[in-house]
């Protein structure tokens, strides 16, 4: 599928910026994540030499229609980089410290709440079992009608069994828990922190924390599921799920945003416009995942991409409906994200991931990622 652009000689003003290798090369790598099962997909890079935008595929499979230019999408655990910069500003604000115990300002909702500190939570050290793993969360098409308070995603996964502390297990949980610190803390809702300290900073203007409205607003690409059991061969076996009501991602994977939003968050955070240096060093150290070599460490709000020419610090994201890439360099100065309209659990979602991780390698380093013999990849939801 050819890319969207504006004019010819737009296109290739803005892609002269590229490094040779990959003009032609992410075209591949969008039309390869579409050829394994991506209904769409749009890659966005922004740098000192201009903008790029790209789709491949559809924005709805019962259409032609391409995947808008600026589609909105919902980003998923791509909120957790933002929400972990808002803690981390009020530890520079001296409000409350990363070695804390969640039970000095949340006591009784959690058990083991004098031990687990904020930074186990902001680096899943803690323990806390991942609420999406209940069965309450094993079809989006019911749990995507009801409305969820924090505390009783919280009470969700206190019903779990939990993990060793002190090693990496990723947990919604945990973050859940940090949204609420958030309110106690500043005494305002998490949505209108996050306006107020993370989006208007960054010129995020169109981004926005749902709390129950099903809608994504403005132009998107129409989100797509593939439900546990389904055949994928079968015809209409991806089902539409663009609304549902987003209460059970919140503070964890809830925001809605845009690709130009998303590369302005990662410009403002590591240009340091949002936290100061100490800080964003600490963000970008991180404890080994399971999902080494491909996103090898998750730091505090932040996890790295494992690229030929080396780590990248950014965020993934996974939701019913969508998943997102969102990388940088060190300076923020080089950044790319990659939408893909579709969230599977299916043995393909490999290929199609590693399709995304091959035009972020393309872009940063000029040249294909090898190929693994192993599946050792996995979006955050």
């Amino acid at each position: 599928m050819p890319f969207t652009t504006t004019t010819a000689a737009a296109t290739a003003l803005l892609l002269s910026f590229l490094p040779a290798p990959s003009q032609t090369d992410v075209r591949e790598a969008l039309d390869a994540a579409v050829a394994a099962g991506a209904p769409g997909i749009l890659a966005r890079i922004d740098d000192e030499r201009g903008t790029w935008i790209a789709t491949s595929g559809k924005a709805d499979l019962d259409s032609d229609r391409p995947v808008p230019r600026e589609a909105r999408f919902r980003v998923a655990s791509l909120t957790k980089s933002m929400v972990a910069t808002v803690i981390l500003q009020l530890v520079q604000e001296r409000e409350l410290t990363l070695e804390e115990p969640i039970g000095e300002r949340l006591p009784g909702l959690v058990a083991g709440d004098d031990r687990i500190t904020v930074r186990q939570l902001l680096n899943h050290t803690s323990g806390l079992a991942d609420y999406v793993a209940a069965d309450e969360f094993a079809d989006p098409e019911q749990y995507g009608r009801r409305t969820y308070t924090p505390r009783r995603l919280v009470a969700e996964g206190e019903r779990l069994p939990r993990k060793g502390p002190g090693r990496f297990a990723y947990s919604n949980t945990g973050y859940i828990l940090l949204g609420l610190l958030v309110e106690k803390v500043t005494g305002n809702d998490l949505r209108d922190v996050l306006e107020r300290r993370i989006f208007r900073p960054a010129g995020m203007t169109r981004s926005y924390l749902p709390l129950t409205d099903p809608a994504v607003r403005g132009p998107h690409a129409t989100g797509y599921h593939l439900p546990r059991g389904a055949d994928p061969a079968e015809p209409g076996a991806l089902r539409p799920i663009t609304r549902l009501n987003p209460s059970f991602a919140w503070a964890a994977y809830g925001v809605v945003s845009d690709a130009r939003d998303v590369n302005r968050f990662y410009q403002a955070l590591f240009g340091g416009r949002l936290i100061g240096a100490d800080l964003l060093a600490q963000m970008r150290t991180g404890v080994a995942t399971p999902q080494a070599p491909v996103f090898p460490k998750y730091g505090l709000g932040l996890e790295s991409v494992g690229l030929t020419c080396g780590e990248m610090w950014g965020a993934t994201g996974s939701i019913p409906g969508y998943q997102t890439f969102a990388f940088a360099d060190a300076t923020g100065k080089r950044r790319m994200t990659v939408s893909v309209n579709v969230q599977r659990n299916d043995p393909k979602v490999a290929t199609m991931l590693l399709a995304a991780v091959d035009a972020l390698n393309r872009y940063f380093c000029g040249e294909p990622y090898p190929p693994l013999t192993s599946s050792a990849t996995g979006l955050r939801r």
